[in-house]
C-alpha cells in the first residue's frame, strides 16, 4: 500500500469528491501522473476529533486513541482496498471519534461504500441542469 507523504499531496486531494460516514470522512482524487498504477493513501487523526472530556473540562484526544483510530482505519482500508480502490487515484482518509468504538465489520462495509462513492466519476454540469 502505497501513501501519500507530504502536504502538498493532502492538499491537492482536498479538490476532489468527498464521502461521509460516521467513523470517517473519505476524499479521493485522480493523479495525473502515470507513473505510479496503484491507489496511495494518506490518514490523518487529530487530537480534536478523538477528543474526550479530561479533568478540568478540557477536551483532549489522547496520543493513544489517535493511534488506535488511525490503525483500525489503516486495517480496513488494507482489507478492501484490492477489491474497492480505484488505482490512479488519491485517497485521504480523515478519522472521527467513532473509528475507535464503531463495530469493525461496520467499518469495513462503511469503507466499501465510500470506495465506491468517492471512485465514481464526477457528474457533469449537464446531468445536474438539464435544458428545458
Amino acid at each position: 500500500m502505497e501513501t501519500l507523504k507530504t502536504r502538498a499531496e493532502f492538499k491537492r486531494v482536498q479538490k476532489g469528491r468527498k464521502w461521509v460516514t460516521p467513523a470517517f470522512i473519505m476524499q479521493g482524487l485522480a493523479r495525473a501522473d502515470i507513473e505510479s498504477q496503484g491507489p496511495r493513501f494518506g490518514f490523518t487523526v487529530s487530537g480534536k476529533s478523538v477528543a474526550v472530556e479530561g479533568e478540568g473540562g478540557r477536551k483532549r484526544g489522547k496520543a493513544v486513541d489517535r493511534n488506535r483510530a488511525r490503525r483500525r482505519l489503516k486495517e480496513a482500508v488494507r482489507l478492501t482496498f484490492a477489491e474497492a480502490a480505484r488505482p490512479n487515484l488519491d485517497y485521504v482518509i480523515i478519522g472521527r471519534a467513532v473509528a475507535l468504538t464503531r463495530k469493525f465489520e461496520d467499518l469495513l462495509a462503511d469503507m466499501r461504500r465510500a470506495f465506491h462513492k468517492v471512485g465514481q466519476p464526477a457528474r457533469s454540469d449537464k446531468e445536474n441542469n438539464p435544458a428545458p
